[in-house]
């Protein structure tokens, strides 16, 4: 006899709880904001390095057979295209399972000490070849913590269809949770053989700004295992952006899949140290 009364109390009491929660905003105003603040990221912040400790483990639920784990230390480098995805994210292993496998060098910060070329974004890429064979599980570039922040750049917005869903906190922000789904084509993630695959999921807009301050990928390509990848972000007061902070990816089913963490700490813009040694007089 109470519970009824119980559920009928939590039912009535809903509205009056919600009724306090701000007017969504028009999608248009909300996806313009959105755009402007990320015009601004590609145009300000130019290239930025940051550290990444970046774990990955097999999880099997089959008897007989142990998932594999690793750890990878890395310099990360995101710098700024002109590719639909607005940005390349670069990855220089120097530690597996606590072991160096180079010298403590910031190779990808050196390669952008003035700016983007040609030249070191060739170079980049093949320090990001040389790394990725240290990730466990299939081969894949789309491990990258700014994927769906690319989603918002004024020239991919066309490419998806967006709804406001709701208002909510997080990461200590007001922010207006929207859902995405990649309606273009082709679309802007493949499959090796070129299947499209779009790409869904749902962003965290600061109330405010419209910065992206969380976000979840999802991608179900045809006959293959699902992946989700799931970006929080911290705001850096001392670069004025709200930047990567975590990265969560989840690749397959329950019974056989990889899930991986990465945190980033330290992003700083990249540049090349000076000295200047004043003779002796």
């Amino acid at each position: 006899m109470l519970l009824p009364g119980a559920l009928l109390t939590l039912a009535l009491a809903d509205p009056i709880a919600t009724s306090t929660a701000p007017r969504p905003p028009r999608l248009k105003d909300l996806l313009a904001s959105a755009g402007r603040y990320v015009t601004s990221l590609q145009e300000n912040l130019a290239v930025l390095v940051a550290d990444e400790d970046y774990t990955q483990v097999e999880v099997v639920d089959r008897p007989g057979k142990l998932g594999l784990r690793r750890s990878l230390a890395s310099d990360v480098a995101w710098v700024p295209t002109d590719d639909p995805f607005v940005w390349a994210f670069f990855r220089d292993v120097r530690e597996v399972d606590g072991d160096p496998v180079r010298d403590r060098e910031e190779r990808l910060a050196s390669l952008f000490p003035s700016g983007v070329t040609s030249a070191g974004t060739r170079r980049a890429r093949q320090i990001l070849e040389e790394s990725a064979r240290y990730n466990l599980g299939l081969y894949r570039t789309v491990n990258s913590p700014t994927v769906a922040l690319s989603f918002l750049h004024p020239r991919n917005q066309p490419r998806f269809a967006f709804d406001v869903e709701s208002h909510g906190e997080r990461e200590g922000a007001a922010t207006w949770r929207v859902r995405f789904k990649e309606r273009a084509r082709p679309t802007l993630t493949r499959t090796s053989e070129g299947e499209d695959v779009p790409a869904r999921g749902l962003l965290w807009l600061e109330a405010g700004s419209a910065a992206l301050v969380e976000s979840r990928l999802e991608l179900h390509p045809t006959d293959r295992s699902p992946v989700v990848i799931e970006t929080s972000y911290a705001h850096d007061d001392r670069l004025g952006a709200w930047l990567p902070k975590e990265m969560r990816e989840s690749y397959g089913d329950a019974a056989d899949r990889l899930e991986a963490m990465a945190r980033y700490a330290r992003w700083r813009r990249a540049q090349v140290e000076m000295k200047v040694i004043l003779p002796d007089r």
